[in-house]
C-alpha cells in the first residue's frame, strides 16, 4: 500500500489502496473517490465531505461528530461503532456495508438510502429525518430511535424486531403488513 499525506488529496480523483497519514488542518474534501484506503488518523470530527464515495473502507469507531456529509456514497464499507452524532446529511446513500452499534444521535438526515446493510443496535435517537430514510433489504435489530420523529422512514422492506421508539412519534413510519404484530405488541396489543 502507498503512504500518501491527507493534506495532499486533490479534487476530481480516485484514490485507490493509499494510506493516508494524520491532517492538522481541517478536514474539507470534496469530488474524491476513495477505493481500499486507510487512514492513520480515526478523528474526523468537525469535518465536511461533499461529493465523496468511499468504497471498501473500514471506519469502524471513527469519530466524525458534528460534521457535514453530502452527496456520500459508502459501498461496502465497515461503519461498526462509528460515531455519526450531530452530523448534517443530505443525499446520502450507504450500500452492501455494516453500521452496527453506528451512532446519528442528534443528527439532521436528508433524503438518505440504505441498501443491503446493518443497522443492528444503531442509535438514531433525537434525529430528524427529512425527505425520506428509505432503507431496503437491511436489518435494523434493536436499533434505538426514542425522541426521533419517524414521519418519513421506510423500513418496509427491511428486517427489524424490538426496536425502540417513543410511541408519539412513530406516526407516518412506513413498515410492511408482516412488521405491524412488532410495532404492535410494544403497546400490550395481542394479535392471534
Amino acid at each position: 500500500m502507498i503512504n500518501k499525506e491527507f493534506d495532499d488529496i486533490e479534487e476530481e480523483n480516485t484514490y485507490e489502496n493509499i494510506n493516508f497519514s494524520s491532517m492538522r488542518d481541517k478536514i474539507r474534501v470534496s469530488d474524491v473517490t476513495f477505493i481500499n484506503c486507510t487512514f492513520d488518523q480515526n478523528n474526523f470530527k468537525n469535518s465536511e465531505w461533499l461529493d465523496c464515495t468511499f468504497s471498501g473502507i473500514n471506519f469502524s469507531n471513527f469519530n466524525f461528530e458534528n460534521s457535514v456529509l453530502y452527496r456520500i456514497e459508502f459501498k461496502n464499507c465497515n461503519l461498526l461503532g462509528t460515531d455519526f452524532s450531530g452530523n448534517t446529511w443530505k443525499d446520502n446513500t450507504i450500500e452492501n456495508s455494516r453500521a452496527d452499534y453506528a451512532t446519528f444521535n442528534s443528527s439532521k438526515l436528508t433524503n438518505t438510502h440504505i441498501r443491503n446493510s446493518n443497522f443492528n443496535e444503531a442509535y438514531f435517537r433525537e434525529v430528524a429525518f427529512q425527505k425520506g430514510f428509505v432503507a431496503k433489504e437491511s436489518t435494523f435489530k434493536h436499533a434505538d430511535f426514542l425522541e426521533s420523529k419517524l414521519t418519513t422512514v421506510d423500513l418496509s422492506s427491511s428486517d427489524f424486531n424490538d426496536i425502540i421508539f417513543t410511541p408519539e412519534n412513530i406516526k407516518g413510519l412506513i413498515i410492511n403488513q408482516f412488521q405491524a404484530h412488532i410495532l404492535l405488541s410494544n403497546f400490550g396489543v395481542i394479535i392471534r
